[in-house]
């Protein structure tokens, strides 16, 4: 995504309105719907840096210069290891069965 779209999306995110950071930004909320629909693609980079900091973030990934960090996958544990070995080697019935069966517990739980 480029900047126009990472400013709105992350207004968005910590919900916060037009008004909200213009105010902060020390713009008018025009100005910046104007960043927010590309309107203005040639924003100062001292605004730039106080977004990032209003909008809780940096001004790379501001930018769209930096892809997000996908978050650690959790460590599987011996039985969970162990049942998907199981559920691998079963044909495509197999599979389906286990579905069905995981699908209705799991609703059942729910």
């Amino acid at each position: 995504m480029g900047l126009k779209e990472n400013i709105k999306n992350r207004r968005l995110e910590l919900n916060l309105t037009l008004e909200d950071v213009s105010k902060r930004l020390s713009i008018s909320k025009p100005t910046l719907q104007r960043y927010e629909s590309g309107v203005i693609s040639n924003i100062p980079s001292d605004k730039i840096e106080k977004l990032a900091t209003i909008l809780e973030t940096n001004p790379s990934s501001l930018m769209g210069w930096e892809e997000k960090i996908p978050e650690p996958k959790q460590q599987l544990t011996e039985e969970q290891k162990s049942l998907l070995d199981k559920y691998e080697a079963l044909d495509y019935i197999g599979k389906h069965t286990v579905n069905t069966v995981l699908d209705v517990e799991f609703n059942r739980c729910r």
